[in-house]
């Protein structure tokens, strides 16, 4: 896997920061489509491989669910998830339309 784009982010709480990682698309022989990669690090702590028609489709939907997964974490809800030391606003990751709620610059 080759990753392709990575951020720190931080927690109001402590100095460790969480690490998000996205990895360049794949194609998957066996099932036919392309698949996309993301890891998200402690506490969040998710994994998941994305799927698309084209390398294209996978790679936005897998930046998609990434940032539900972050949007939508208590984290964040409660303020405590950042980037360079401003927290509960933007995460330098677009947010789904679906959390404009909460979350500012929707994709």
């Amino acid at each position: 896997m080759t990753e392709i784009a990575a951020v720190e982010l931080d927690l109001s709480y402590t100095a460790e920061k969480v690490s998000v990682r996205v990895f360049a698309p794949e194609w998957k022989e066996d099932e036919g489509l392309w698949s996309c990669r993301f890891e998200i690090s402690e506490p969040i702590n998710v994994e998941r491989e994305i799927s698309g028609v084209s390398s294209l489709q996978a790679l936005t939907l897998c930046v998609k669910t990434l940032s539900a997964y972050l949007y939508g974490s208590d984290l964040y809800k409660n303020g405590e998830l950042g980037v360079y030391g401003q927290f509960g606003g933007s995460l330098s990751i677009p947010a789904p339309q679906a959390m404009l709620d909460r979350a500012p610059f929707p994709f």
